[in-house]
């Protein structure tokens, strides 16, 4: 109740401001805050979980199921066609950082990069670093044939090892020439490292 002898105030109502209506620059902070693309090494985490209960008991490696990686796309780009085209700008810019795909058990074949990143957002990053601490052949290969397909990379780093081991060398040799040949293409800083950094665990 209005106290005696005093206007009558009409209470307050919160306006709501639309998501477009945020300065530019809110706008782009938050598109940084909300794309993670490097969360994809949740789903390594996940199959390496699946490998103990999963794993081979002597029986051919057909019986075991396949572990299937969930892919989501992040809700601020389901919003409309101008948030969208803005946050898909910044997302291509962030640095995405590329580890070897897991096996999920010794008798299975390594997983394809394109089962935790889709081809698409692969070919459109422009800043990418390609992690190697082995051979790690199929990934490569994946990689590059998905790159020669159409990529929009402006800088690839590729960290690998100083001396490269002999137990695999004829890999190691395979991996090397694609690698140095997609470089004649894309600009490409080779970085040679005592140990290729693991995969980290982004928030």
């Amino acid at each position: 109740m209005c106290p005696r002898g005093q206007p009558w105030k009409t209470p307050a109502i919160a306006t709501m401001i639309r998501f477009v209506d945020l300065p530019a620059e809110i706008r782009l902070m938050i598109y940084r805050y909300s794309l993670k693309p490097n969360r994809y090494v949740r789903g390594y985490r996940r199959i390496m979980a699946y490998e103990p209960e999963y794993g081979p008991t002597g029986g051919p490696s057909c019986m075991y199921p396949r572990p299937y990686v969930e892919r989501s796309t992040p809700p601020i780009l389901l919003l409309n066609k101008q948030i969208t085209k803005e946050a898909l700008e910044v997302l291509y810019r962030i640095p995405l950082d590329l580890h070897p795909t897991p096996s999920p058990y010794f008798t299975m074949r390594q997983m394809d990069i394109a089962e935790f990143i889709s081809e698409h957002l692969l070919q459109r990053m422009h800043y990418c670093s390609l992690y190697l601490p082995g051979a790690n052949k199929n990934f490569v290969l994946t990689i590059l044939d998905i790159w020669g397909q159409g990529n929009q990379l402006k800088r690839l780093d590729v960290f690998w090892p100083k001396s490269f081991p002999s137990y695999n060398e004829r890999h190691w040799k395979v991996v090397r020439s694609r690698i140095l040949t997609f470089a004649a293409m894309v600009p490409t800083i080779f970085h040679e490292v005592d140990q290729a950094s693991k995969p980290s665990n982004p928030a």
